[in-house]
């Protein structure tokens, strides 16, 4: 009964650290570089995603006003690599994106270093830290 209590712990424990350990590496400014849907591959050097504990911030280059727009919200990381976004508010921001709501689910398919690769919807979105 005690070794599968301590198994028990041991197993939650790792979890944890491992959500908190990604959750540390998400920290700061991350640059969408390319978006690959279907074999193709789109670049991009006109979004940021921005991580500080559970906020996050999307800025994103508007051509319309030659200057970057900006919309805050939260950012929930859960253990089994699920991070979900959610934006305060949308207002006209949603258009600039290509997400379909104010809050949208990625998979983390890799993040190491410098290098950040999100799933979504059959969309591979692939970062650098900025």
């Amino acid at each position: 009964m005690i070794r599968r209590i301590t198994a028990l712990l041991a197993g939650l424990l790792i979890l944890v650290s491992c959500s908190k350990d990604d959750d540390d590496k998400l920290e700061g400014k991350w640059q969408l570089r390319q978006v690959v849907e279907s074999g193709q591959i789109t670049a991009v050097d006109t979004v940021f995603y921005n991580f500080q504990t559970s906020l996050f911030m999307y800025q994103v280059y508007d051509p319309a006003t030659d200057g970057m727009k900006h919309r805050y919200g939260f950012k929930t990381l859960e253990a089994d690599k699920q991070l979900l976004l959610q934006l305060e508010y949308d207002g006209d921001f949603l258009q600039l994106t290509d997400w379909d709501s104010v809050k949208e689910s990625f998979t983390i398919e890799r993040l190491k270093g410098k290098e950040l690769i999100l799933l979504r919807n059959e969309k591979r979105y692939i970062f650098r830290k900025f």
